[in-house]
């Protein structure tokens, strides 16, 4: 037998970078780093992620990625197969929902997911070929044979609890290598094939151990292969042998070509994988290297001999014919955890961290992802010796000072983490090196857990929720001067999050409540001021909360398990009198409170002041007072990868709503940018031309906040008439009477809306193309 030790190096092939998102668009940004399943087409490779699939054109290595915003109906994958006859990609999900993928379109197929409410365990194990026309789905309830041309299923076979991980079709028998045996059905009777009692299970009489659980069954040059754990089984005449066992390796995958057999096989003793390769039926070799030490399956290409590896860790890899391992680097976020979205000035930036029901750490060390002119880096223990030396874990919240030189990162065990953009200099601090000022968590020794941080733009103070500490709010100024401050003993001590509004009063959420805190006079400690805000003494009705959002009026939104609650409280929050408001709306002629039903997981607000509002039923966009909506998505009427919105996110610049769901992270490009009142940039308008082939809207960007814009022909007859949302109009090229405008050129007017003593304006001019 060979051993071949690969070239440990990797060699960058390509890098996958982003176009911009029309208005109305969708994009998934979701992680490109692991394959957890493989197959190929005579043209690509596919590629299936947990949340995507990663098409690979064999002959210059393209890409392509097919998620839920290129017409996927699941998230979670849990199987792919490419049957060559029919064209067709059939995509499997851990709901039992099934996709057929063409060139053509994505048709869903329900099937499985119809038994909602059967206690059946619908997980899908695997997808092979059954005929030109038809596959097998393997799963756990059983087995199903579906026609890809008429999209029909031709057979059922429930068998209990017996999982079924792989069938073929060979030799007048279906075969299926299941957790408790091999079975076979004869074709040859008149036996119903959907009844699992006419299916016999093979025995020791034929060199199976009935008992065995068997992962896999081959054939190779028409001669029948079975995998089990530790052994490979080959068909001799009417006897299965023991074909090959390999010392401590456990067998995990195997393939077969016209030429070849490759197993991947895990070495116990250390985690290790590698490739165990049948090359023309006679002799073995063993490949080792960075490109195999954690995949999960291969396959190989026919005509190049490339080996591809399914990595469910480290991404897209392949070795090629001279045993070199290459890699595939797909730009994404390192991981799907998303616990805050903060859109910048120069980037996104994504913290990874969390924690339970409890507020208890989950050790998550993924750190910080950073999202900038369409790449993404991250920095954590895997790529930072501070992070790794400091042993950085569970990052929840980010902020940015106003000279915009540092970011500030709160861990929920190690402390706050400064960034100096310009040294590119990272510091840690804690209660050691703020004279005590930040404290560890009583009861919790040795942690010092940041659960919110919130920028005050007036007095240049970073102000912090220190949790479970004996003062736990503490504030930074620009000087470095450190400060913490001690609550009443009705408040206590476990504040999860803090926000700053105009009046720069600091919002606590508590675990049960919302209190709001005043330091008043700095220099004098005994002016504090508190108040408690909850069921008892406002129209808040849960103390359940979960956010606080200022929006651009200086109210206060509120988001609890029953809604959201607003304050335009102005500065008078401490007088008592301020209950807070509960908008009511008409819901098909029934008059109720906004979201009352809801839980209000994340709010965030964009630059026409209109509120996105994230839940566990989906995202609401409501109008700036929240007394109409605007537009509502969930996973059935838009590409959301999930209903469950924990974080938002709105880039002022271009009016993307970032959306952090607990399936991943998703980018929406709304209607809407921020802008000051009057005019300070030169209007922009894109597409410009606008061609024919153009389907989407035309922006006006660069506008004075909710400017008046009118639309002309070169004549000057008014042709479109509207106003901007926050700094940025639309124009879908059509008259005000609806019809289609014809080719020309056409002049943009737009002008203040507020009361100024003379009206600024702003003029471009478009081409429209037909």
């Amino acid at each position: 037998m060979k051993i071949l030790v690969l070239a440990a190096a990797f060699l960058p092939v390509l890098l996958f970078a982003q176009a911009e998102l029309r208005i109305g668009e969708w994009r998934n940004q979701i992680p490109y780093n692991n394959g957890a399943s493989i197959t190929q087409s005579d043209e690509a490779i596919y590629y299936a992620t947990d949340l995507a699939i990663l098409k690979l054109i064999k002959s210059d290595l393209s890409t392509q990625k097919i998620s839920t915003t290129e017409g996927l109906s699941g998230s979670k994958i849990n199987a792919i197969y490419y049957h060559q006859k029919t064209k067709t990609l059939v995509v499997a999900y851990s709901d039992g929902l099934i996709d057929l993928v063409t060139e053509e379109k994505v048709e869903a197929i329900p099937f499985i997911k119809i038994y909602n409410n059967v206690p059946i365990a619908k997980t899908i194990n695997s997808i092979t070929y059954r005929n030109d026309e038809s596959v097998f789905i393997n799963a756990d309830f059983g087995l199903i044979s579906l026609n890809l041309v008429n999209q029909l299923v031709e057979f059922t076979v429930f068998t209990s609890n017996i999982k079924i991980k792989n069938t073929i079709s060979f030799n007048n028998q279906y075969l299926s290598a299941t957790s408790n045996g091999v079975y076979r059905f004869l074709l040859n009777t008149n036996n119903l094939v959907e009844d699992f009692t006419n299916w016999q299970q093979i025995g020791f009489s034929e060199g199976l151990d009935p008992s065995e659980n068997y992962l896999q069954i081959l054939v190779h040059n028409n001669l029948l292969y079975i995998l089990e754990q530790e052994k490979i089984y080959k068909l001799n005449g009417t006897q299965f042998d023991v074909h090959r066992t390999y010392g401590e390796f456990d067998f995990l995958h195997g393939y077969s070509d016209n030429k070849d057999m490759i197993f991947t096989l895990n070495y116990v003793p250390s985690g290790e994988n590698i490739l165990l390769v049948y090359k023309n039926a006679t002799e073995w070799i063993e490949y080792k290297n960075e490109c195999i030490v954690a995949s999960t399956s291969s396959l190989q290409e026919p005509i190049t001999n490339r080996i591809w590896t399914a990595d469910p860790r480290y991404g897209f890899r392949y070795i090629d014919d001279l045993q070199a391992c290459k890699f595939i680097n797909i730009s994404g976020p390192y991981n799907n955890f998303v616990f805050q979205i903060k859109s910048l000035q120069d980037a996104t930036y994504i913290a990874s961290g969390g924690w339970d029901e409890t507020y208890t750490y989950k050790f998550i060390k993924d750190g910080i992802y950073k999202y900038k002119a369409g790449d993404w880096s991250f920095i954590n223990f895997s790529n930072s010796e501070f992070f790794k030396n400091n042993n950085i874990s569970d990052i929840l919240r980010i902020e940015e000072n106003k000279q915009k030189d540092k970011l500030y990162f709160a861990s929920f065990q190690q402390g706050l983490i400064q960034y100096d953009k310009i040294k590119d200099e990272y510091t840690l601090f804690n209660d050691s090196n703020t004279g005590g000022e930040l404290g560890q968590a009583v009861g919790d020794p040795g942690k010092v857990r940041i659960s919110g941080l919130d920028y005050d733009v007036k007095t240049e103070k970073l102000w912090i929720a220190n949790y479970l500490a004996r003062k736990p709010i503490v504030s930074l100024d620009k000087a470095g001067t450190w400060k913490s401050f001690s609550l009443p003993v009705n408040i206590g001590t476990n504040i999860i999050d803090i926000t700053v509004d105009q009046n720069g009063y600091k919002w606590l959420v508590l675990r049960d409540g919302l209190a709001v805190f005043d330091e008043r006079n700095p220099l004098d400690p005994t002016d504090d001021r508190t108040i408690v805000l909850n069921s008892s003494n406002t129209n808040i009705t849960s103390n359940i909360i979960y956010n606080v959002t200022v929006d651009l009026e200086g109210d206060v939104w509120v988001g609890t398990a029953a809604g959201p609650v607003i304050f335009e409280c102005g500065g008078s929050i401490f007088d008592g009198i301020c209950k807070g408001t509960r908008r009511k709306v008409d819901q098909n002629g029934i008059i109720g409170f906004l979201l009352e039903t809801e839980e209000v997981l994340s709010v965030a607000v964009d630059g026409a002041n209109r509120k996105w509002i994230g839940t566990r039923n989906g995202l609401y966009v409501q109008s700036p007072s929240g007394e109409f909506q605007i537009d509502y998505f969930n996973t059935n009427n838009s590409p959301l990868l999930s209903n469950n919105i924990f974080s938002l996110s709105v880039n002022e610049k271009t009016g993307e709503v970032w959306i952090g769901t607990d399936r991943g992270l998703q980018v929406y490009r709304s209607n809407a940018t921020f802008a000051n009142d009057n005019f300070i940039e030169t209007m922009r308008i894109n597409p410009n031309p606008s061609t024919a082939d153009y389907t989407g809207v035309v922006a006006i960007q660069g506008l004075a906040r909710d400017a008046r814009v009118k639309i002309t022909d070169i004549s000057g007859r008014l042709v479109y008439e509207t106003f901007a949302n926050g700094g940025q109009a639309t124009w879908n090229r059509k008259d005000y009477l609806g019809n289609d405008v014809a080719s020309g050129v056409y002049l943009i007017f737009a002008n203040t809306t507020k009361d100024f003593d003379v009206s600024e304006g702003s003029v471009g001019k478009l081409v429209v193309v037909r």
